[in-house]
């Protein structure tokens, strides 16, 4: 009998020995017993299901475990750390495992087993540790990326998305998020349709076929150059081309190899998979969004270099044109994008509010007006939505509207919570004070600026001028403003 089958039958031993103490009300032996079967077989779910929830019962469900847990898990957690700086995840997950003993509600040990499964490749165990963490913390950024990670390599797209949109509502610029959505709905489409997880008849066929050295025929792709990794296992991407050699009309490995370009940040290769993702797929939306995302993301690259050659040369004054021209060009295709997303999405409020932000930095103010009413509705956008709505009040000739949302937004903002939206509301607020000739509350604006911040803008010398003549500046409604 080989060692695994030995250390099969024993697990599977402990784990009757523990069934029956569970079933005696004896809890105690129960959670030893079961900790004995997870030690011998660590990739067995069930074990370590059975073994937190007697652990659970011996602590009769206070949710809090045992007398000073916290405390007492001081000396455990240095013990997890030390085995992550190690890398040593069998004894992050036993470390993991023991402090489970004292607190099984405990979100950080349990992101702790799901991590170290992921590194051991335990997928199932993963799974379990990692939504355990959620639930226990269920708005967590990290513990739902991390199982909405692991939920979407094993094929559970409705959960996985769930932990994205989950993070997308808590933090709507994650950008990151949103692609994982996107990513998720065009997968599981695919995979609905046959292309993932089709029937075996395809299977059988590339069983029966002569073996294909794809690792060479790409090597002579690339005009002979051997790749760094070329083993597979060793390169994500070297596998996913394998893969795709092997089966071209599986949607879901262009998906996949395109997402990883992407974060390899290659993201002219990554485009050129997601079009040819987009003709596989015919023309998914989802799968449009993800190209569409990934071209924006290259316009924006060519802007970050423009400019940064303008700062560089700042006597030729073509590479700021050239600079100023790709931004204007950026802004239209933005707008191109966000229109029809709108239309996909319209429960989307921050597709909204970004596609008033692009139309206000075209200034194209009576069209960003509605987006912004509409994405004030939404708590998370509320006050930059009213701040900038003002804002595009006032450019738009109606300052009075404008005023009540720079006073509306600052009924609930701070300048600790949001400085910036704090500091443009009160500057905005002074100007149309200090056109109307009330100079006391214009001050009043100014000031409360300059006490957070004494280089805003030019709020010091409106200030001056206003105390020392007695006449406000005057009112270009055409001005413009730096965005902050």
């Amino acid at each position: 009998m080989s060692a695994s089958d030995t250390l099969l039958r024993a697990a599977q031993e402990w784990f009757r020995k523990g069934t029956e103490a569970l079933q005696k009300g004896n809890f105690d032996f129960a959670a030893e017993s079961f900790g004995s079967a997870v030690k011998m077989q660590p990739d067995n779910k069930l074990y370590r299901q059975t073994r937190h929830g007697s652990i659970e019962k011996m602590f009769g469900g206070n949710g809090t475990g045992a007398r000073m847990a916290s405390l007492r898990l001081i000396g455990i957690r240095a013990r997890i750390k030390k085995g992550r700086l190690k890398k040593d995840w069998t004894a992050v997950d036993q470390a993991a495992e023991e402090g489970l003993l004292l607190n099984p509600w405990d979100a950080q040990l349990y992101a702790e087993v799901g991590e170290a499964a992921v590194r051991k490749e335990h997928s199932d165990v993963a799974q379990y540790a990692w939504g355990k963490a959620v639930k226990y913390d269920r708005n967590n950024i990290a513990y739902n990326r991390a199982l909405g990670t692991v939920l979407r390599e094993c094929g559970e797209y409705k959960a996985a998305r769930d932990c994205f949109k989950r993070i997308y509502d808590a933090v709507p610029t994650d950008s990151e998020a949103r692609a994982m959505m996107n990513q998720i709905d065009a997968e599981s489409v695919m995979d609905r349709g046959g292309y993932e997880k089709a029937a075996s008849s395809h299977d059988v066929k590339t069983v029966n076929e002569a073996p294909v050295n794809a690792y060479e025929q790409d090597r002579r792709a690339r005009g002979g150059k051997q790749p760094q990794a070329d083993a597979p296992g060793e390169s994500e991407e070297m596998d996913l081309r394998h893969a795709i050699r092997k089966d071209p009309d599986n949607l879901n490995h262009y998906l996949r190899l395109g997402d990883c370009y992407r974060k390899q940040h290659c993201l002219p290769q990554s485009l050129e998979i997601y079009e040819q993702a987009l003709e596989k797929s015919g023309d998914n939306t989802d799968v449009l969004e993800l190209k569409e995302d990934v071209e924006l993301e290259i316009m924006r690259e060519k802007i970050a270099d423009a400019a940064d050659l303008a700062r560089k040369n700042p006597d030729k004054s073509r590479l700021r044109e050239k600079a100023t021209a790709l931004k204007a060009r950026l802004a239209d295709r933005e707008i191109e994008v966000l229109v029809p997303r709108i239309d996909r999405h319209p429960q989307d409020m921050r597709l909204r509010y970004d596609l008033a932000d692009r139309y206000r930095w075209t200034r194209q103010f009576p069209k960003a007006i509605p987006l912004y009413q509409q994405a004030s509705a939404d708590s998370r956008l509320k006050h930059d939505a009213l701040v900038w709505l003002g804002e595009c009040f006032v450019r738009d000739g109606k300052l009075d509207l404008g005023r009540r949302q720079f006073e509306k937004a600052l009924d609930s903002i701070t300048a600790a919570d949001q400085p910036d939206s704090f500091k443009l509301a009160h500057y905005w607020l002074g100007r149309i004070y200090e056109k109307a000739r009330q100079n006391d509350q214009a001050e009043n604006h100014y000031t409360e600026i300059l006490s957070v911040d004494y280089d805003y803008r030019d709020a010091q010398q409106r200030l001056e001028n206003l105390q020392g003549s007695g006449g406000g500046l005057s009112y270009d409604g055409d001005e413009d403003l730096d965005d902050d």
